[in-house]
């Protein structure tokens, strides 16, 4: 392993910091709304497949513990912001959907967290936009490969 360069650590914290703020600053907006983090990330995610998903693929895509997944589906269904319905080719698996009146809840707040969203982009020129997201996904580019060695 090559010597690692104490400004090269401090690069790595610094970018640790910067995506638990990030994370911080979704739940608390989540929070503010009634929502755990968790089921905010379930809903918008849902909202943009109105087909339905399966717990654990959305579990998986997402990066929540299947463990938190499940409780957090527990507690929308309980508010029957969502329901969970026998796969099409497969009754023993299950897939989410919203309801009714869940759909309408998450058309208010995807819309409303959207809003936010663009709102702090409008701040950032379309130049500096560009040249970070090439960034992220270089960075995370190198990751991934660096998880195959």
């Amino acid at each position: 392993m090559k010597n690692r360069d104490d400004k090269d650590v401090k690069t790595l914290l610094e970018l640790s910091d910067l995506w638990r703020r990030y994370d911080r600053v979704y739940t608390l907006w989540a929070q503010k709304h009634g929502l755990s983090n968790s089921a905010m990330t379930l809903i918008e995610e849902l909202y943009m497949r109105p087909e339905g998903v399966e717990p654990a693929e959305v579990a998986d895509y997402l990066g929540i513990p299947r463990q938190t997944m499940t409780a957090t589906l527990d507690a929308l269904e309980r508010k029957s912001v969502i329901g969970r319905f026998p796969h099409e080719k497969d009754r023993r698996r299950k897939v989410i959907r919203f309801t009714p009146e869940g759909r309408d809840l998450a058309e208010k707040l995807v819309n409303d967290l959207h809003e936010w969203e663009i709102k702090a982009l409008s701040s950032i020129s379309k130049t500096e936009l560009t040249r970070t997201f090439k960034t992220v996904k270089l960075f995370c580019t190198e990751l991934e490969k660096g998880l195959k060695e």
